[in-house]
């Protein structure tokens, strides 16, 4: 059965006025896009950054605490135990004092100063593991007093910017900042003379033309102009404002129980064209929701187009505190469809919000989903949230052709127990207020998602986080299992994975711009935990000089990346290197396009920096540069930690001062490395033998490394008697510079090593 919106909640009321202006102490509203109509007198209008931000203190950056502090009166030596703001009563988890770290730091220390009063001073030096030195002495000597220590030039807030502001004056209890940063929607402040301690903690401040201005619409004049109620404290220019006067609610729930009545079950409810407010339950109701759809089958929600229908969370509304807020949450439904409408999530329009509001929630055993041709845009959290359970999974979801627009946290979020879902054809921005990924899978709890693909997706990546998509499992028996990203767009940001099983990343183009140099990391990096990898046809374009690899697989905390491929890839790298692989085992590197567009350093680098490398296979890679571009090593292989079985085969090599190159005193087995081509550009074709177990290398044949023939052709520096492993029939070269025989045959068999006579 089918059911018009409007019959049940009216007319939607709501305006959405993307560009407004006004001027400090004025109350004319100007709004350039005629968006304004006679109704819009008498409603309430939220105008970000054209108020002062009023909020406190709320958060010390880089806070830690010292256990067991001891000063002696006239002293300014301090001891104690370093510990993590949230490890109070675990001295255990003791950390040292570092003067890279800790010189210049504000301290606090209870007790210290003059009649007992708390001394607030800085860390001047490093004296110990245990112990720093401070610009002022104790006046009072303490022992177990509580000792606090920061950075001193930024605090967490308890609200957040309307506006990106650089330079503005702060007044704060005893003191006015005039050079704080605050940037649009984040919820700190930036101040260089600030000297912020433990004693700001709870301030209350007042940031210039950082709030948001409430007020009512007086009169409408035509559709681009109107009057306000009272004067804007502050001028704004081309900012987004929000008009309302009605929360549906209520009504809303009532068109949900005649949906639930209808005979037969299911069906379709239309929103017209318009802006639609729904407000949450006021507290202490735990209903997250402001629109809850609980136990449905088979509803469809549709718009009239995305941009025309809008479905908003009621501006104003103050939602901070932790308080969970979403505009649709669902729990058990199925058959649901969502088209044609967007979703706004207010963030720089209400009184304040939690990272945990989100446009969709689609919670425990949803499952039958799709959300097609819909935008969502600025939640305070997620766009949408994937949130299941072990026994009530979220599954069989299809997101289509959705746009997420400048959601604060996240794009879309697989937070845990996802199944069977399919992201195709998107639009992804996390320009600011977005500071977090554009597509996170950071599961807690149990139920790592699994069977999931991202494919054909666009991602324009400007957020203060550097990573763009992070796919990763929990750590340990349940990893992220059976995940295709395929054929996606992202610019300037990284792909970051751990913890992942039959992952496959196939024909991306990942872009990184000189423009965002700001962004540091590696363009595709796995690391932490991942097996059956793989990485092919991807296009990575780093060009910002910063990167340590374009792709790489890497051991963290014996948790290495295994049995997986990297091949077919095109890399551009302006600084730094092409392809690592660190600490791994059974990885092959096949048939990638390495192009050095700078001064670049490896092509490829394989390492065992933490723990041993074995069984790689470096073949029919074409390595080269463009215009005055150029590497420093074409093949580089480092083993700090035993480096097992290897081949270098059939690549070709340009551009390079060695094309292959051994490095470190780790190798256990000679290396297989033959058939490379080396172009007339390259300095050197092979350095580092004498690094190698016989210093030779196999350049054809089966090396089998038993005494059976294997017809191998070995190259080495030395005479080969007593020093070369071979097997009968075997041919040794000898290519380093002292004079002698240059070629041995092995023709006994006696011993490994022994047998070999020159031809």
């Amino acid at each position: 059965m089918d059911f018009f919106a409007d019959e049940f909640v009216g007319a939607p009321r709501g305006r959405f006025l993307p560009r407004v202006a006004t001027v400090a102490g004025s109350t004319q509203l100007q709004v350039p896009g005629g968006e304004l109509r006679p109704s819009d007198a008498g409603k309430l209008i939220a105008i970000p950054g054209a108020g002062d931000l009023d909020t406190t203190i709320s958060a010390l950056a880089r806070h830690q605490i010292v256990s067991a502090a001891t000063m002696a009166a006239g002293s300014r030596e301090l001891r104690g135990i370093l510990l993590e703001h949230g490890d109070a009563g675990h001295p255990e988890r003791q950390q040292p004092f570092r003067a890279d770290l800790h010189v210049g730091r504000r301290i606090t220390v209870d007790g210290a100063g003059p009649g007992g009063a708390r001394l607030v001073t800085d860390i001047t030096a490093v004296v110990g593991r245990d112990a720093v030195e401070l610009t002022a002495p104790a006046v009072t000597g303490v022992s177990g007093s509580a000792v606090h220590l920061n950075a001193p030039d930024r605090v967490g807030l308890d609200n957040y910017a309307r506006r990106a502001l650089d330079g503005r004056t702060v007044a704060l209890a005893g003191r006015t900042l005039t050079d704080g940063v605050v940037t649009l929607g984040g919820g700190g402040l930036v101040s260089a003379t600030a000297r912020f301690s433990f004693a700001d903690l709870g301030t209350p401040i007042r940031i210039e033309s950082a709030g948001l201005f409430l007020t009512r619409i007086e009169a409408v004049q035509d559709p681009t102009g109107a009057r306000l109620r009272d004067p804007a404290p502050r001028s704004v220019a081309d900012a987004l404002a929000d008009v309302w006067d009605k929360d549906m609610r209520q009504d809303f729930e009532r068109l949900l129980d005649a949906f639930r009545s209808a005979d037969p079950a299911g069906g379709e409810i239309r929103f017209g064209p318009g802006v639609y407010d729904f407000g949450r339950l006021p507290r202490p109701s735990r209903v997250a929701g402001a629109i809850t759809l609980r136990g449905l089958r088979h509803l469809t929600l549709r718009g009239s187009g995305a941009g025309a229908t809008i479905l908003r969370l009621l501006p104003g509304q103050d939602l901070g505190g932790g308080l969970d807020t979403h505009l649709i949450e669902t729990f058990d439904c199925a058959g649901l469809r969502i088209r044609d409408l967007s979703l706004h999530g207010s963030y720089l329009t209400l009184g304040n919000a939690s990272e945990q509001a989100h446009g969709i929630n689609l919670n425990t055993g949803t499952q039958d989903v799709v959300l097609e041709r819909v935008r969502v845009f600025q939640t305070a959290g997620d766009g949408i949230r994937l949130l299941g359970a072990p026994d009530g999974k979220v599954r069989e979801v299809t997101i289509e052709r959705c746009h997420f627009v400048q959601n604060k946290r996240t794009g879309i979020s697989f937070q845990r127990g996802a199944q069977a879902v399919l992201v195709r054809n998107c639009h992804i921005d996390t320009s600011p207020p977005s500071t977090d990924a554009s597509i996170d899978f950071e599961p807690t709890g149990s139920g790592a998602p699994s069977d999931i693909v991202i494919d054909s997706t666009v991602i324009s990546h400007r957020s203060a986080s550097g990573i763009a998509v992070s796919l990763s499992g929990i750590s340990g028996a349940d990893p992220l299992r059976r995940v295709t990203f395929s054929n996606n767009h992202i610019r300037g940001g990284t792909i970051f994975c751990t913890d992942v099983r039959q992952l496959v990343l196939r024909d991306n183009v990942l872009v990184a711009s000189p423009g965002q140099d700001r962004i540091a990391g590696i363009p595709l990096h796995v690391q932490r935990g991942g097996d059956g990898l793989l990485i092919s046809g991807n296009l990575v374009a780093d060009e910002r000089g910063t990167t340590a690899g374009a792709i790489v697989v890497s051991q963290v905390n014996d948790r290495p990346v295994n049995r997986s491929l990297i091949a077919n890839n095109i890399c551009h790298i302006a600084a730094g290197a092409g392809i690592v692989v660190d600490s791994v085992r059974d990885i092959s590197v096949d048939s990638n396009l390495l192009v050095a567009v700078g001064q670049a350093s490896q092509a490829v680098l394989v390492r065992s920096a933490s723990t041993a490398v074995e069984g790689i296979a470096v073949r029919d890679n074409s390595i080269t540069a463009k215009d005055a571009g150029r590497w420093e090593t074409g093949v580089h292989l480092a083993a700090q930690n035993p480096f097992g079985q290897v081949s270098i085969t059939g690549n070709t090599v340009a551009a390079a001062t060695w094309a292959v190159r051994f490095a470190g005193q780790a190798f256990q087995q000679i290396p297989v490395c033959g058939l490379n081509r080396i172009e007339p550009d390259v300095t050197e074709a092979v350095a580092g033998l004498e690094a190698l177990p016989e210093h030779s290398v196999v350049i054809s044949g089966a090396a089998t490394g038993g005494l059976a023939s294997a017809g191998c052709l070995i190259a080495g520096l030395d005479h080969p008697e007593g020093r070369v492993t071979g097997a009968l029939g075997d041919m040794y070269q000898r290519i380093g510079p002292a004079s002698g025989p240059r070629l041995f045959v092995k023709e006994a068999a006696t011993s490994p090593t022994t047998g070999w006579t020159a031809k």
